[in-house]
């Protein structure tokens, strides 16, 4: 009777654990397939999240979960502070509340690292999590050859070569995808499988730099490129980066017709705002964007104007110039004057040590997850300069879930030496 006890109970955990691990593996691969999938994926996590902590047999907090609980305080604390501003924000309780729940996916983060159980599992979603935008970086060369690919939903994917979101986010994503393929190589694919990850960041490569148009995913992408070269090189000889970097330059400047003109365009769009006002460019409506939002932040400075009210404060200060296709839309295309304008110095006090503190969390990693780690959070940085990533839906959850995965990848056996931060 005590055997079949036993065993009904063992069943029943493997079982738990089974749905658990296909959830989680869902959510890893569901923002690199569009808007929808990526919204079900989230829901499906927190719901999940809600019924895994129900349950008692599952109820063990991860090694990667005890590790890391001041940077879970501290996302809780950004995240009520953001709740906190919808008492004051000058848009009604609504669409206050819409935008707090845009701000507070920051909690995939800790929910993701909290229910990953062991290194093994984390290793297992971070390979899911790489394998759904391979899928996508596989479809966008089909697209490149001229293959119809019949599950592309992007507008123009033909032109642009973007397959589910906007070539812009793809750019990025592709980018974070040669960061964990390179400094994954000797375990992404496998322990034979080092020369394909090496040929799969190198494709994807270029493929970003080559074809796509994102700029933002440009600059990410030589970003990544500059840390891989650093990290390899002994101190005294990193300003060798600066070398490989303006050759890498060139050689894509040279060679793609299409990265070419898209730095050559921004120039121009920014000389043409800077002599006309002219905000009908990419460039040039960014910079009208980010002028009204330092106008509105001196407004209210210290604690902002309230959760989802930069586009009121955009109608206010800047309809009488403003493009009135751009009077719907919700961020200034910069996350830290978004976070500055809704949550004050405060809020962006608050997502800066964010990202800093994720930095320190890193330390605690192996050398290769170390690296992707903060090869990320330099991304999001930089990428963070020119759009309002975390905010929207899409780039905002494959950032939130990566981070949240390679955190999940901390082993308490590990004795390597602390690593270095950027």
């Amino acid at each position: 009777m005590i055997t079949s006890d036993i065993s009904t109970n063992k069943s029943s955990t493997d079982s738990g654990l089974n749905l658990r691990l296909l959830l989680l593996c869902f959510v890893a691969v569901s923002p690199s397939l569009g808007t929808a999938v990526s919204a079900v994926g989230r829901l499906l996590l927190y719901v999940g999240t809600a019924c895994i902590f129900l349950l008692p047999t599952t109820n063990k907090q991860s090694e990667s979960g005890k590790k890391f609980q001041n940077l879970t305080v501290l996302v809780l604390v950004i995240v009520g502070y953001m709740l906190a501003t919808v008492a004051w924000s000058t848009v009604t309780l609504f669409e206050s509340l819409h935008a707090w729940t845009r701000h507070a996916r920051l909690l995939t983060i800790p929910i993701l690292y909290m229910l990953i159980r062991n290194f093994s599992e984390g290793k297992t979603l971070l390979q899911a999590f790489a394998f759904g935008q391979i899928f996508v970086v596989l479809s966008a060369w089909l697209l490149v050859i001229g293959v119809n690919v019949p599950w592309a939903t992007a507008t123009a994917s033909k032109e642009t070569y973007a397959v589910f979101g906007s070539y812009l986010e793809q750019s990025i994503s592709q980018s974070i995808l040669v960061a964990i393929l390179w400094f994954g190589r000797d375990w992404i694919f496998g322990p034979r499988g080092r020369l394909m990850a090496v040929f799969g960041a190198l494709s994807t490569l270029v493929l970003t730099l080559g074809f796509l148009k994102g700029r933002s995913g440009h600059l990410v992408a030589l970003t990544i490129i500059a840390l891989a070269v650093m990290y390899e090189l002994p101190r005294r000889q990193k300003w060798i980066t600066i070398v490989i970097i303006s050759a890498v330059m060139a050689l894509t400047f040279a060679g793609s017709k299409n990265f070419r003109e898209r730095m050559v365009s921004v120039g121009s769009e920014i000389a043409a705002y800077s002599e006309h006002t002219v905000a009908d460019s990419s460039s040039g409506l960014r910079l009208y964007y980010w002028h009204v939002s330092l106008l509105a932040a001196m407004d209210k400075p210290i604690l902002g104007h309230g959760a989802g009210s930069w586009n009121q404060q955009y109608r206010r200060l800047g309809s009488d110039k403003a493009n009135p296709l751009t009077l719907s839309i919700s961020d200034p295309h910069q996350l830290f004057l978004l976070w500055v304008v809704e949550g004050g110095l405060v809020g962006v006090a608050l997502l800066s040590s964010l990202f800093f503190y994720i930095l320190l969390c890193s330390r605690a990693l192996a050398l290769p997850e170390a690296r992707m780690l903060q090869t990320i959070v330099a991304t999001l940085f930089i990428s963070g300069l020119f759009n309002s990533m975390i905010f929207g839906i899409g780039m905002g959850d494959f950032f939130c879930i990566g981070i949240g995965i390679i955190l999940g990848i901390y082993h308490k056996e590990i004795t390597e030496p602390k690593q270095e931060l950027i």
